[in-house]
């Protein structure tokens, strides 16, 4: 919409036919609004600020239209192309973003200003100045290729950051992948800048002469856990048709945001949410086995049958859960059950021997080869 309204003579009048609802909102109902609080902690702030900029510059009228997405109209369905396009772009394409003075909305109306929204004002403003962390650009970086490569579009980082908190991922995970993102983790090499004394436990103790990163604790380590973890993954995706990649510390990452597609190139809906939770959560066993293993056993080694038990529970307990939410009693939380359903799908112990509704059959069980 923004260069839509650069483009166009400001002199002749527009109109624009869209399927985002969100632009709609943000160029009518809620502009004031978001003007009244200077943009502070709304999304896209800086973009919508341009777009109404770019709008107020206009010398003639413009009008909008929403039509309905994906419903065979002409100018939608070419647009749809162009953001696809734009989305597998090798490099980012530099957008003017400068705002005339006259039309610069430069902070919040006092009438509308509260304790919090000034605060929240005072934390962007911060982060704006705060360099970024060289661990975590090369993280987002090796994530966004592997993306790419395992399902066809390198993301965003918004998007990889948001993807973190998705709501399939319990919260600890959703830590874990957040702290693994920044390398922040007290692991590996960050214990040489301590003192000597403390040196040796940057070194594995388990892969002689290894200095342990979080990549290596989760992929790589020879003591039992990740291999074992990662076996029992490969086979619960490799029974729904999902193809499996070697793991890695950017293929943990990028899992929160998978794309499968079918041969009408629609998504999987249920494939994807398995992959989401089967990744996540084999990553989180690991390291959670590792974090055990340090801190009360002195770092002795558990058997391969206790890692893959621990595994087999956590993805368990999350079936049991996913059925449980299928209950009426949790109103709008409650997930659907065809939802339930065409995720776990081909992935379930003894499944021919289980009725068509299998949600409100307790002992359900995920299927394993060993």
């Amino acid at each position: 919409m923004k260069e839509l309204a650069e483009q166009v003579n400001r002199s002749a009048r527009l109109h624009n036919d869209t399927d985002s609802q969100y632009v709609l909102k943000h160029l009518s109902t809620s502009r004031q609004k978001m003007e009244d609080r200077g943009y502070i902690g709304v999304p896209n702030g800086t973009i919508l600020k341009t777009m109404v900029a770019r709008m107020r510059q206009r010398k003639q009228v413009t009008t909008l239209n929403w039509v309905k997405g994906h419903n065979g109209h002409e100018g939608n369905e070419m647009a749809d192309l162009l953001a696809e396009s734009g989305a597998l772009q090798e490099e980012e394409t530099e957008i003017n973003m400068n705002i005339p003075p006259t039309l610069r909305v430069t902070g919040a109306r006092l009438s509308t200003l509260s304790q919090k929204l000034a605060y929240q004002a005072f934390r962007e403003k911060a982060n704006d100045n705060l360099p970024r962390r060289a661990r975590t650009e090369t993280n987002m970086a090796n994530t966004q290729t592997e993306a790419k490569a395992a399902f066809g579009q390198a993301p965003p980082r918004e998007s990889i950051w948001k993807s973190f908190g998705h709501k399939d991922i319990d919260r600890s995970t959703r830590y874990f992948l957040w702290m693994a993102m920044h390398d922040a983790y007290r692991v590996g090499s960050q214990w040489l800048h301590f003192r000597q004394e403390y040196h040796e436990r940057a070194f594995c103790k388990h892969c002689p002469g290894e200095v342990e990163s979080l990549d290596h604790i989760l992929t790589k380590c020879k003591s039992p856990g990740q291999a074992e973890v990662w076996e029992l993954a490969k086979h619960v995706l490799e029974d729904r048709m999902i193809p499996w990649r070697e793991p890695s510390i950017a293929a943990i990452l990028s899992s929160p945001m998978p794309v499968f597609k079918d041969w009408d190139d629609k998504r999987e809906t249920g494939k994807e949410r398995l992959y989401r939770i089967i990744m996540t959560s084999s990553a989180q066993v690991i390291w959670n086995s590792r974090c055990e293993r340090i801190i009360e056993y002195g770092n002795a080694e558990f058997t391969a049958n206790q890692i893959k038990n621990r595994w087999k529970k956590k993805i368990n307990r999350r079936l049991e859960l996913d059925c449980l939410m299928t209950r009426k009693r949790f109103g709008k939380k409650a997930i659907p059950k065809k939802h339930v359903i065409n995720t776990w799908k081909g992935s379930l112990k003894d499944e021919y021997d289980l009725p068509e509704d299998w949600t409100e059959v307790s002992g359900v069980l995920v299927g394993t080869a060993t």
